[in-house]
C-alpha cells in the first residue's frame, strides 16, 4: 500500500510532462471508475449493499466529496509543487483528523497533543522557506496550499467516516466515489481535453495514468481496507508514516529533486510533531 501510494507521486510527475493536470485527473478517475465496477459487482454477490437515501448520502459524501475531491486537489497540488513538499505536507493528515475528531467529540484533545500539532505545523512553515526552482519543476506556495486542502479533505473523510460508518463498506465508498466522480468529471474532461493532442502522449505517460488509476486509486485502497480489518489502526498509521520517506527517496533518485538540509529539518520537525500527537497525547 505504501509503495503504491508513494509511487503515485512519481507517476504523476511523469504524466505531467506530457499532459495537463486537469486532463490527467479526469483520466485517472475514469480508469479507477471502470476498474472498480467488477470489483464492486463481485463484492455485492457475497454481501448485498444497503440502498437507502441515508446510506447513499454517506457513500456520496465519503466517496465523491472525500476520495475524488481530495485526489482532485492532490493532483493540482503535485503539479504545482515538488514531491518532497507535497508528501511531507500530506504527512500532517493525522493531525487534522485529530482536530476534526475533537470537534466531533470523538477524541479528547490534550495539551500535549496541541504541542505536537503546533510542532508539526511549524515544520510545514519551515518547509515554505525552501524554494528551489520555479513553476512545475519547483515548489510553489499555491501547490503546497492545494496539497494542504487535499490533506484537510482526507482528514474530514476519515473523521466523518469514523462517526457515520456506511453499512455498505469501503469498496462501496470507492465505487460511488470513482463512478460518480467519473460522471461528474466527463464534462471537465471534454472541456479541458478538446484541443489536446492525445496522439502525441507517450507510452510512459499512458502507463503513468493507468498506474494512478489502477494502483494508487484501486489497489492501494483495497490493501488499506484489507489490512485495517486485520491489524490495529495504530499499526496502520505507523506504516503510513513511511510514505513521505519513500516518496522523497523516489523523487530524489528518479526525478532529480533536491533534498537540502532545511528540507530534512522541516521533515524531521513534522514527523516529531505527528509522533508526539499520536503516541503521547
Amino acid at each position: 500500500m505504501v509503495l503504491c501510494w508513494s509511487g503515485n507521486y512519481i507517476a504523476a510527475k511523469i504524466v505531467f510532462r506530457e499532459m495537463p493536470a486537469m486532463v490527467a485527473m479526469c483520466l485517472r478517475t475514469l480508469v479507477a471508475g471502470i476498474l472498480i465496477v467488477p470489483i464492486y459487482w463481485y463484492r455485492t454477490r457475497r454481501k448485498p449493499s444497503v440502498f437507502t437515501w441515508r446510506e447513499f448520502g454517506l457513500l456520496f459524501a465519503l466517496g465523491v466529496c472525500g476520495i475524488t475531491a481530495n485526489q482532485f486537489f492532490w493532483t493540482l497540488g503535485v503539479f504545482r509543487t515538488t514531491v518532497v513538499h507535497s508528501s511531507m505536507i500530506m504527512a500532517t493528515t493525522p493531525l487534522f483528523v485529530l482536530l476534526m475528531a475533537g470537534l466531533m467529540r470523538l477524541e479528547r484533545i490534550t495539551p500535549l497533543k496541541v504541542i505536537g500539532i503546533l510542532t508539526a505545523l511549524s515544520g510545514v512553515a519551515l518547509l515554505q522557506a525552501v524554494r528551489s526552482g520555479s513553476g512545475a519543476n519547483g515548489p510553489s506556495l499555491l501547490g503546497d496550499f492545494l496539497t494542504l486542502l487535499c490533506a484537510l479533505l482526507l482528514a474530514g473523510m476519515t473523521a466523518f467516516g469514523k462517526r457515520y460508518k456506511p453499512e455498505s463498506g469501503g469498496i462501496a465508498v470507492n465505487a460511488v466515489g470513482y463512478v460518480g466522480g467519473s460522471i461528474l468529471l466527463l464534462p471537465v474532461l471534454w472541456f479541458t481535453g478538446r484541443n489536446f493532442d492525445f496522439g502525441h502522449v507517450s507510452a510512459a505517460a499512458w502507463a503513468g495514468v493507468f498506474y494512478m488509476g489502477a494502483f494508487s486509486s484501486i489497489t492501494g485502497y483495497l490493501i488499506y481496507y484489507y489490512a485495517l480489518a486485520r491489524i490495529p489502526a495504530s499499526r496502520m498509521a505507523a506504516f503510513q508514516y513511511l510514505q513521505p520517506v519513500f516518496a522523497t527517496l523516489m523523487a530524489v533518485v528518479l526525478l532529480g529533486e533536491q533534498l537540502t538540509g532545511t528540507v530534512v529539518a522541516a521533515g524531521a520537525i513534522i514527523f516529531a510533531g505527528v509522533f508526539v500527537t499520536e503516541r503521547f497525547g
